[in-house]
């Protein structure tokens, strides 16, 4: 590389938080010569500055500032839910040394400690060896996410395995317990597969469905979550929407099937598809291998093309009680009202009785609220 072209290069930048000028100004001196430092007289400007600088690639902060002090503003860093300031590297400085504000500093997240009586070749030493164990840290994270990315998405068609798919309808589910809310599957399976696979190929099989992938996620809302379940089979997970809702996307994404132009041999191939629906709700089911199971039973309780397969709508279920509700019925001495909702209610406390048990060893135990088919399948 030529002189001029290394003299173009960016430094690397750092930003030093300090409110004494004095100290910046040596460590600005220190460093200079290999990084461009930039500086903020406390916390909360230093911050605002991380916040509005992604080229940072490392923290130099004091621990005694006003506005916001060194501990304040690690935490902020740390706690911000963003993965570059996540893996920022932060150096300490203080003129403090003992081990029990190391040991706040460590659990904040700090990274390292200097002394503002560093010399300069142990300070460019420390941040060198910051800034690079940074790089790796990244590049370790980079490669765990395309693993994980691997894992979570689908080979042939590119939207979410059958993995991802289990792990969000857990997640929905969850959340649906805690909220009194539902979850509804949608199991869409291609009609005669089969015939159509044996008359493309494995080759042109796989890009019409990789073809129908694309238009189903096109006709999706944001919080769902398509996935190819395995052959013909996709799988869509709707938290917070009601039968009345997924009926129309059901006959939306069934009609997108049936419209799809797919040519083989300037033929154009009739395809079509059907739906099956679980939902948390309506089919009392609150788990997800549970609610996969009454899609698939669903789906093959009859024969047919084009089908739309819905729970039944005149089961006499309870409407959702709200946690929040049911407590002020209470309040009000309205027990009797309640006492129909009250396996709902202990279901949804799940987690927090769960969180008690952990805590302080209650042993306290809501199995008797499992139906048969969450026994057998969780």
């Amino acid at each position: 590389m030529s002189q001029v072209d290394s003299e173009q290069l960016p430094l690397p930048r750092i930003l030093v938080v300090d409110d004494s000028r004095i100290v910046r100004a040596t460590i600005k001196k220190h460093l200079a010569a290999a990084y461009d430092v930039v500086e903020a007289p406390n916390g909360e400007e230093g911050w605002q500055r991380l916040l509005a600088d992604e080229t940072i690639q490392l923290l130099i902060s004091d621990l005694s500032m006003p506005v916001l002090d060194g501990l304040g503003l690690l935490a902020r860093v740390r706690s911000a839910g963003d993965g570059r300031l996540y893996l920022l590297p932060v150096i300490i400085i203080s003129g403090e040394e003992d081990d029990i504000t190391k040991q706040k500093c460590v659990e904040c997240g700090a990274t390292d400690f200097i002394t503002k009586s560093t010399d300069r070749s142990e300070m460019l030493a420390r941040v060198a060896a910051n800034i690079q164990l940074a790089a790796i840290q990244c590049e370790l994270a980079l490669a765990r996410a395309e693993q994980a990315q691997a894992v979570t998405r689908d080979k042939s068609t590119g939207v979410a395995s059958s993995h991802l798919l289990m792990l969000q309808m857990e997640q929905s589910m969850a959340y649906a317990l805690r909220h009194n809310s539902e979850v509804t599957l949608l199991l869409l399976e291609i009609d005669n597969y089969q015939p159509l696979k044996q008359k493309l190929g494995d080759r042109l099989a796989d890009q019409m469905l990789n073809l129908l992938a694309k238009l189903l996620a096109a006709k999706l809302r944001r919080e769902d979550t398509l996935a190819h379940v395995d052959g013909p089979q996709f799988a869509i997970v709707a938290p917070g929407t009601s039968l009345s809702e997924v009926r129309v996307m059901a006959e939306r994404l069934r009609q997108g099937v049936a419209a799809a132009r797919i040519n083989f041999r300037d033929e154009r191939l009739e395809v079509s598809a059907s739906v099956a629906i679980a939902n948390s709700w309506h089919d009392d089911t609150h788990s997800a291998p549970a609610l996969f199971s009454k899609a698939i039973t669903r789906l093959y309780a009859s024969v047919g093309d084009g089908r739309i397969l819905m729970p039944d709508e005149n089961i006499n279920r309870l409407p959702l009680l709200p946690l929040a509700d049911a407590l002020l019925m209470l309040h009000k001495g309205h027990q009797d009202e309640v006492r129909p909702h009250l396996p709902a209610l202990l279901a949804s406390l799940t987690p927090l009785i769960n969180l008690a048990n952990e805590e302080y060893g209650l042993g306290w135990s809501l199995d008797f609220l499992r139906k048969p088919d969450e026994v057998n399948h969780s």
